[in-house]
C-alpha cells in the first residue's frame, strides 16, 4: 500500500498558529510514504513566510512535493510578479516548480498552474500537458496523480472559470493515463466530484480545503490521506476540531478502479 497526504493552502504569514502543532502531529502520526503540497505555502509570497512553510515542511520527516499556487507569487509588486514571479519560490522552496515522484506503484506528476497575468486565477498551459503524455505509459499498471493548485473542475457553487484551460484539458489527461487530479485553492472540500453509486468516472477529483489559513470565515480545516492499493483507493479528510484544535480522521470514502474508471465503494 502506498498513503500519500494532500496538504494545501497552508498560508504561512496568515496561518492559525494555535494548528501548526496538532497538524504537524497529525500528519506525522498517518505515517505517509510522502506529503504532496498543492500551493499557497505563503501568504503573500515574502522570504520568511516561505522559511516558515519549508521549516514545518521539512519537520515532517518525510518526502515532500510541492507546486506553486497563487499566493506564492507577488500580488502588490507587479513589477516582481511580471519579471520573476516565482524567484521567491526558486530561492526558498525548490528550483523545480512541477516536481515528480514514483512510489512503488504510483507515479505523482505536478503542473504549475499560477499565472502572473491574471494573480487569482490558474491555467493549465499546453507545455504541461505534453509533458505529461511524455511522462506516462497509459495500462503500465501504475495509479497516475496529477498534483495542480486550481482545480481543473470546480464543484457547484464555484462556477468561477478559475483554471484556464481545465475542463478542456481533461480529454487529454484521461488519454495520457493520469487517474487522481489533487487540487486546493477554493478551500473548499470535494471528494470525487461526479462519481456515484450509479456513475463511475475516469478521473478521480479531490478538492482539499485549507490546512491553516486563517482569514476570517475559514472553516473545515485539515489534510485528507489517500491510501492506494492495487486498483483500491481510500480518502480520509482530517478536520480540525473546533473545540480542541486537535485534527481527527473522518469516516474514509473507498472506491475502486475497474475497467478504466473509478467506481465508489470497494
Amino acid at each position: 500500500m502506498t498513503r500519500i497526504v494532500h496538504l494545501t493552502d497552508l498560508h504561512f504569514g496568515m496561518e492559525r498558529p494555535e494548528l501548526v502543532a496538532p497538524l504537524a502531529q497529525a500528519i506525522t502520526a498517518t505515517a505517509p510514504d510522502i506529503v504532496v503540497v498543492t500551493g499557497d505555502l505563503s501568504h503573500r509570497a515574502r522570504a520568511p513566510q516561505f522559511r516558515a512553510a519549508m521549516t514545518f515542511l521539512q519537520g515532517l520527516g518525510v518526502p515532500v512535493l510541492a507546486t506553486p499556487g497563487n499566493h506564492d507569487i507577488p500580488l502588490f509588486n507587479v513589477v516582481a510578479r511580471m519579471l520573476g514571479p516565482f524567484r521567491g519560490w526558486r530561492r526558498n522552496v525548490g528550483a523545480d516548480l512541477a516536481p515528480g515522484a514514483t512510489l512503488d506503484r504510483v507515479r505523482i506528476l505536478s503542473a504549475n498552474t499560477a499565472d502572473p497575468f491574471r494573480w487569482r486565477r490558474g491555467i493549465l498551459r499546453q507545455d504541461d500537458l505534453r509533458r505529461i503524455a511524455a511522462s506516462l505509459e497509459p495500462g503500465d499498471g501504475r495509479i497516475n496523480i496529477l498534483a495542480c493548485h486550481h482545480p481543473l473542475v470546480e464543484p457547484p457553487g464555484f462556477e468561477r472559470g478559475e483554471t484556464r484551460g481545465g475542463t478542456a484539458a481533461l480529454p487529454s489527461l484521461i488519454r495520457s493515463g493520469v487517474h487522481v487530479v489533487l487540487s486546493g485553492h477554493l478551500h473548499h472540500w470535494t471528494i470525487g466530484l461526479g462519481i456515484a453509486q450509479d456513475r463511475p468516472q475516469p478521473l478521480m477529483l479531490v478538492q482539499t480545503g485549507t490546512a491553516l489559513c486563517g482569514r476570517a470565515g475559514e472553516t473545515d480545516h485539515g489534510f485528507c490521506v489517500l491510501d492506494l492499493a492495487g486498483p483500491d483507493l481510500a480518502i480520509t479528510a482530517w478536520l480540525a476540531d473546533a473545540t480542541t484544535g486537535h485534527f481527527v480522521a473522518q469516516a474514509p470514502r473507498r472506491f475502486h478502479r475497474d475497467n478504466g474508471a473509478w467506481h465508489l465503494g470497494g
